[in-house]
């Protein structure tokens, strides 16, 4: 459930509890302080305008110097650009120093936006060759620095996005001994604990996406080294890199709720928001590996090599996930929420190997997609996860109708289609209500 329907179904609620004596009013109290009902959050709407509106005149300011181009002395357009990127920054200290820190956070990212239109303008004002990547990371270090000096949450949002756009904007493919590889885990890192001590939604998002990024460039690369260039390879790669990837973020964002659950740091909050995420990408595994498996492809047919179990990136992303399976086990954790997440990721491993090693067996890959869409819905359940459940849903929906379009006209092939989602639903109500009911039989015992 969103945080915020939440605490107004709580508003609603607590004056009654109040009045039912259940609770006192200093607890009430308590509670809107937890949950940051006293005013967090409430303001989220004008800050976001004026966001848009600093990089609005950030735009009208280089818009109005292009218009002028001719006009304006070089002297003037460079001493415009430093003067405005030092007032910028000036009035966002000003703005810290009085306390208003989402003021001085905006403020920080129109004078990164300054910052970034000034390296253009000098680009065309010195002839400069073209060179965006070499430009994206000339931002990403601007935009970190004024970031880890002004607390700036924006800032590191800028940094982030163009730490992406370098990734994909390199010629070449992205090697752990190399520079550029060193250079991109650093900048991961960097983004990654600016993300967990100035935590935000759209930070740890943009900052979920640069691992992925950065994750993807790796296994590429890798690709690259060992000559995996063929159609087969790279779809077994690309579904099995996404398996190990969504199986480590639901393992371990589990075993972080489990584990951090009351703390309201960084860490806690990155490994909440990777858990929330991991069902989308499972769901992705799903649909995409049966929609490759329903249709004959040409290339499904070729053998692929068994060297795609060697690439060191999805190997390493493999071994987190069953560390935390171990951490799990040896900590108690092991429960049915983490069962089904952990099912949910075996399936979504076992679909690439059916779809690519055992192309044209149609009815085991729907059985493999269809019951990887289940436990996914059926974690969400055990867990207490809405997403999980949504995403869940939407993923049984996507799979049946999948199913339904590749078997119309076939009497037979209508008959098992109904068959699995048959099965398929009276095994998630069969699951859900022992998942509810052993809930209630705690909540009882306990009370």
């Amino acid at each position: 459930m969103l945080k915020s329907l939440y605490r107004r179904q709580l508003e609603s609620d607590l004056p009654r509890w109040i009045e039912a004596g259940w609770i006192a009013p200093e607890g009430a109290a308590e509670i809107r302080k937890e949950l940051g009902a006293d005013g967090a959050g409430r303001f989220r709407l004008p800050l976001l305008l004026a966001g848009i509106g600093a990089i609005c005149i950030a735009l009208a300011l280089v818009a109005f110097v292009a218009a002028n181009w001719e006009a304006i002395p070089r002297p003037a357009k460079l001493g415009g650009i430093a003067v405005l990127l030092l007032a910028s920054h000036a009035v966002a200290a000003g703005f810290a120093a009085r306390g208003w820190r989402s003021v001085a956070d905006i403020t920080t990212l129109f004078a990164v936006l300054v910052f970034v239109a000034g390296l253009s303008l000098v680009g065309q004002m010195y002839h400069l060759p073209v060179d965006w990547q070499a430009g994206s990371l000339i931002v990403v270090v601007g935009a970190l620095a004024a970031a880890w000096v002004c607390a700036s949450k924006a800032s590191a949002l800028v940094a982030t996005v163009a730490a992406v756009v370098w990734l994909f904007w390199r010629d070449d493919p992205l090697q752990l001994a190399s520079i550029d590889g060193v250079l991109a885990l650093v900048l991961l890192t960097a983004t990654g604990a600016h993300v967990l001590r100035h935590t935000s939604l759209a930070g740890r998002l943009a900052a979920l996406a640069q691992a992925l990024a950065t994750y993807a460039g790796f296994v590429i690369g890798e690709m690259d080294r060992m000559d995996m260039s063929r159609d087969a390879e790279v779809v077994s790669a690309v579904l099995l890199g996404l398996a190990a990837l969504s199986g480590a973020f639901a393992i371990w964002g589990l075993l972080a709720d489990r584990f951090l659950r009351g703390r309201a740091d960084g860490v806690a909050e990155l490994a909440g928001t990777a858990l929330r995420t991991a069902p989308v990408l499972l769901a992705l595994g799903c649909v995409i590996g049966l929609f490759l498996g329903l249709d004959s492809y040409d290339f499904l047919g070729n053998r692929v090599d068994a060297r795609v179990f060697l690439l060191w990136p999805v190997n390493v992303v493999g071994l987190l996930a069953a560390a935390g399976i171990a951490l799990a086990a040896r900590r108690g954790a092991w429960d049915a929420a983490f069962s089904a997440v952990l099912v949910a990721s075996a399936l979504s491993f076992a679909l690439p190997l059916m779809v690519v090693w055992f192309p044209g067996q149609v009815t085991w890959i729907a059985v493999i997609a269809l019951a990887g869409a289940v436990a996914i819905s059926v974690a969400g359940s055990a867990a207490h996860r809405t997403s999980w459940s949504v995403l869940g849903n939407l993923a049984i929906a996507a799979v049946m109708l999948m199913l339904l379009e590749h078997t119309v006209g076939s009497l037979i092939g209508q008959s098992v289609f109904f068959l699995l989602a048959g099965l398929a639903l009276i095994a998630v109500a069969l699951v859900s209500g022992y998942v509810l009911r052993k809930r209630t039989g705690e909540t009882e015992a306990g009370s």
